[in-house]
């Protein structure tokens, strides 16, 4: 089975159960944050690297406020990718 190929859905539900499996019954405090904190962290990651770092860039492709993402990534210290521009401070910056 080719994981690339499963809905996202599907594949998290698949690795969701690994994960699970791999604390062995162990409780976990604020489990359900501490998931949905790395899923948010991959998607910020994800935006942000599409974006070549520009919080504005990544905010429009995720469909989010600006300020939303830059606190969500300030929260989970989500940097922009090291190949990344710094983000523009005036209009002029970028074309």
């Amino acid at each position: 089975m080719d994981p690339l190929k499963l809905p996202l859905e599907e594949l998290l539900y698949l690795r969701l159960g690994h994960f699970f499996d791999q604390l062995h019954g162990r409780r976990v405090p604020n489990l359900y944050r501490v998931v949905m904190d790395q899923v948010d962290r991959a998607v910020l990651r994800q935006a942000l690297e599409r974006a070549d770092g520009h919080l504005g860039e990544a905010a429009r492709f995720l469909g989010i406020d600006r300020n939303t993402l830059a606190r969500k990534a300030k929260r989970l210290k989500v940097k922009a990718p090291a190949h990344a521009q710094s983000e523009p401070t005036s209009p002029a910056g970028r074309g």
